[in-house]
C-alpha cells in the first residue's frame, strides 16, 4: 500500500490554457513542466463554471462550487443596492466566501498552512500559518470592495515622467540644471522637477518633488539620465541610460492620514531620450511596500524585500497607453517571479514544518487579456511578435515551477492549475441591447473616461442604464435580473409578472441575433434554480443565468469552460505529482476544479474542509485504497 504524502501544494497558473502548453513542449523547452507531467498525471480538460477568476480560486480552496462558496462571478452584487452593474464591486476578498477553506480546516487541526498571493484569502483567520497578500490579483493589492477594474495598492501603481502627457503620469520639459550640489563633470546639465503625485494607493501617500538630471558624456546629444529626490547628484536613485532598468530603489513614503513613514521598492526604465532632450519618457514601476497584507504581521520579518518589486499588472495598462513595448513587459514578468520566488522561498524555508502550500501566479492572464487575439493574427509578424511573448512568459513560470519542484523534494504532494483557459477575442455582445430590443430594458450608450477603466468598452457595459424603465437588468458576466417592485430600488415588475418576465428574458436572449454576425450569440439561457446542475444559482446569481457561445465576447467569463474558438481554450488545467500519484499518466476524461480540494486531503489523510463538494480523483492514484 502506498504511503500517504508528508505536505501538499497548489501552484496555481493564472489562464494557463492546456493546449497552448501542449503546443509550446511540442517544440520543445519547458523543460519543468515536461518533468511535471512524466512525474505525475495530467488532466487537459478541467472544467469550472463561471470561466473567470474569483469564482475559480474559490473553488480550488474550498472544494465546493459557486452556487455554496458564494462567489458566481467577477463582480459581487449587494443586497439592498440598485441593480445597475456600476454599484457591483469587485468579488475579491475571504469575507464574501461562504465555505470553508482547506487551509482553514487544516489550521483547525494544529496544521501549518502558508498562502502567498492567493485571490480569495485575505484577510487571514488562521492561527497557525503564514498568509501573505490574497485580495486582488497580484501582491499588495486590494480589489475589495472596489468597483469596475479599480484597484489600490501598497503603496502606489506604476506611473511615467514624460514630455508628453499621459493620463496617468507627470508631464514636464527640460531646462538649465540650476542650482545642483555634485554635478557631473559634463557640459550643459539639463534638469525635469516633478511634482509626484502617487495613485491608486490602498493608504494615499503624500507627494514628492523628485529631480530629473540629463547629461552628454561625448558629443552625440544627451544620453545619460539620474532621477534624484533633491539637487544633489550624490543622492541619485540611479543612473540609466536608454533602454536600461534601474537597479531596486528603496526610498521613503509618507502616509497622508497619520504621518508614518513606509518603506518602498520601485525601479524605472528609460524609454526614451533623445539627443536634444525634447523627447523623455521614464516608466516608474508602481512601489512595492515592504509590509502590506501579512498575517501574523512579525512574518514580515522572514522575508527580505529591498530587492524586488511586485510588477502588479505587468505594465499591461501602460503598454495599452503607449508608454512602454513588448520587450519591457516581459521584463516586468520576470520581476513579478522574482518577487513571488523570494517571497515563497524565504517562507518556505523560515517554516520547515509548513504541512500545506497555496500560491497563485497572475501574468499568463495579464498577457492573454492583452495579447492572446494576436495569436490568431493572420499577420505573420504580429503573431510572431505575440508568440515570443506568450513562450517568455511560459518560461518564466517554468523556472518558478522548477525551483518549487526542487525546494518542496518528492514527498510533497504537488498540484498545478490553472483556474480558466481564454479564447480570442470575438464580437462584442451588449446585454442591455438584447433586452433593449425585446422592449425589457431602457438604456442609453457611453465612453468610458477612466484611464485605468480601458476595458469597459470591451466588456459590454459601455451604457448607462436607466433601472427605473428596465423590466429586466443585465448585470455583471452571465446575469439578467427581473426588477421586482418592493426587492430592489426602483423596482418596477409586479410579483405576480415575475415567471412571465423571466420568460420574456430568456426568449429575448436565445432569439436575439448579433447585427455585425447575424448569428445569435447567446449559447443557453435558463432559470437561477436551473443552474444549480453545472454548480451554479446560488445567492450571488441572477433570476436568469446565461452562456455565450466562445468565439463571443472577451477572452474568458461568458462561455462554458468546454469552450473551443481559435487558438484559445476555456479549459483549465490540472497536474498532480507525488507521492502515490501516477507517473506519466494522462486522464482522459473531465473533472472538476471542485475535486482538487477532496484529492489533496485524501492523499494527505487530512481534514476535508464542510463545505467541499468535489471528490478525490481515484483514478490518478497508484492505490485508490489509500485509507488505513
Amino acid at each position: 500500500m502506498a504511503d500517504k504524502a508528508k505536505r501538499a501544494a497548489l501552484i496555481g497558473y493564472d489562464c494557463l490554457i492546456p493546449k497552448r502548453l501542449e503546443a509550446m513542449l511540442a517544440q520543445g523547452g519547458l523543460e519543468h513542466f515536461r518533468a511535471f507531467m512524466n512525474e505525475g498525471s495530467f488532466i487537459p480538460e478541467g472544467y469550472n463554471l463561471p470561466t473567470v477568476t474569483p469564482p475559480s480560486w474559490a473553488t480550488i480552496c474550498t472544494g465546493a462550487y459557486p452556487r455554496t462558496h458564494g462567489v458566481e462571478d467577477y463582480y459581487y452584487y449587494h443586497e439592498g443596492r440598485s441593480l445597475d452593474y456600476k454599484e457591483t464591486t469587485q468579488a475579491f476578498g475571504s469575507d464574501i466566501v461562504t465555505a470553508e477553506t482547506i487551509w482553514d480546516a487544516w489550521d483547525k487541526n494544529g496544521k501549518k498552512c502558508i498562502v502567498v498571493n492567493y485571490p480569495m484569502s485575505w484577510p487571514s483567520r488562521m492561527k497557525n500559518g503564514v498568509m501573505i497578500m490574497g485580495q486582488g490579483l497580484s501582491p499588495a493589492e486590494t480589489r475589495w470592495p472596489l468597483h469596475g477594474n479599480e484597484h489600490k495598492e501598497f503603496l502606489a501603481s506604476e506611473s511615467v515622467i514624460s514630455t508628453e502627457f499621459y493620463p496617468m503620469g507627470v508631464q514636464g520639459t527640460f531646462d538649465d540644471a540650476k542650482g545642483w550640489k555634485n554635478l557631473p563633470e559634463c557640459d550643459e546639465p539639463l534638469e525635469m522637477v516633478v511634482n509626484m503625485a502617487f495613485k491608486e494607493c490602498v493608504e494615499p501617500v503624500e507627494g514628492q518633488t523628485w529631480y530629473c538630471l540629463a547629461w552628454e558624456s561625448g558629443d552625440d546629444g544627451y544620453d545619460v539620465f539620474a532621477l534624484c529626490p533633491e539637487r544633489d547628484y550624490s543622492r541619485a536613485f540611479f543612473t540609466i541610460r536608454k533602454g536600461e532598468w534601474s537597479g531596486p530603489v528603496q526610498h521613503d513614503f509618507t502616509i497622508a492620514a497619520d504621518g508614518r513613514t513606509e518603506k518602498g521598492v520601485f525601479r524605472c526604465k528609460l524609454m526614451q531620450l533623445s539627443d536634444d532632450a525634447e523627447e523623455f519618457k521614464l516608466y516608474v514601476s508602481g512601489i512595492a511596500g515592504r509590509i502590506g497584507f501579512i498575517a501574523p504581521p512579525e512574518a514580515a520579518q522572514q522575508i527580505d524585500f529591498s530587492k524586488h518589486i511586485t510588477a502588479n499588472d505587468i505594465g499591461l495598462v501602460a503598454y495599452l497607453h503607449g508608454i512602454i513595448d513588448t520587450d519591457t513587459v516581459c521584463e516586468l514578468v520576470e520581476f513579478h517571479s522574482a518577487w513571488l520566488w523570494n517571497t515563497v522561498e524565504s517562507l518556505l524555508r523560515a517554516n520547515p514544518d509548513w504541512d500545506l502550500f497555496y500560491m497563485h501566479s497572475h501574468p499568463i492572464d495579464w498577457f492573454y487579456h492583452g495579447w492572446l487575439s494576436e495569436l490568431d493574427s493572420k499577420d505573420p509578424e504580429i503573431r510572431a511578435r505575440a508568440e515570443k511573448m506568450e513562450r517568455h512568459i511560459y518560461e518564466v513560470e517554468d523556472r518558478l515551477l522548477g525551483r518549487l519542484m526542487d525546494i518542496m523534494g518528492d514527498d510533497t504532494l504537488m498540484c498545478v492549475c490553472s483556474d480558466h483557459g481564454a479564447t480570442p477575442m470575438g464580437p462584442i455582445l451588449n446585454t442591455a441591447h438584447a433586452l433593449k430590443e425585446a422592449g425589457l430594458c431602457s438604456y442609453e450608450p457611453k465612453k468610458s473616461e477612466n484611464y485605468w477603466d480601458i476595458y469597459e468598452e470591451t466588456e459590454g457595459f459601455n451604457y448607462v442604464l436607466d433601472v427605473s424603465k428596465s423590466l429586466a437588468v443585465p448585470q455583471r458576466y452571465m446575469f439578467v435580473y427581473v426588477n421586482l417592485k418592493g426587492k430592489y430600488p426602483g423596482g418596477i415588475v409586479e410579483p405576480e409578472d415575475y415567471e412571465k418576465v423571466r420568460g420574456r428574458i430568456i426568449d429575448a436572449l436565445l432569439d436575439y441575433k448579433h447585427p455585425e454576425t447575424g448569428e445569435r450569440p447567446v449559447l443557453l439561457a435558463v432559470r437561477k434554480e436551473d443552474a444549480h446542475v453545472f454548480g451554479m444559482g446560488g445567492a450571488q446569481a441572477g433570476d436568469v443565468v446565461y452562456v455565450l457561445k466562445p468565439e463571443y465576447m472577451a477572452e474568458h467569463g461568458y462561455g462554458l469552460p468546454t469552450g473551443e474558438s481559435g487558438c484559445g481554450s476555456l479549459k483549465n488545467l490540472l497536474m498532480f505529482r507525488g507521492p502515490n500519484i501516477k507517473e506519466n499518466y494522462t486522464y482522459p476524461r473531465p473533472r472538476w476544479l471542485a475535486d482538487i480540494v477532496p484529492t489533496l486531503c485524501y492523499l494527505t489523510g487530512n481534514r476535508i474542509p464542510d463545505d467541499t463538494e468535489g471528490a478525490p480523483i481515484y483514478q490518478i492514484m497508484e492505490d485508490p485504497n489509500l485509507v488505513k
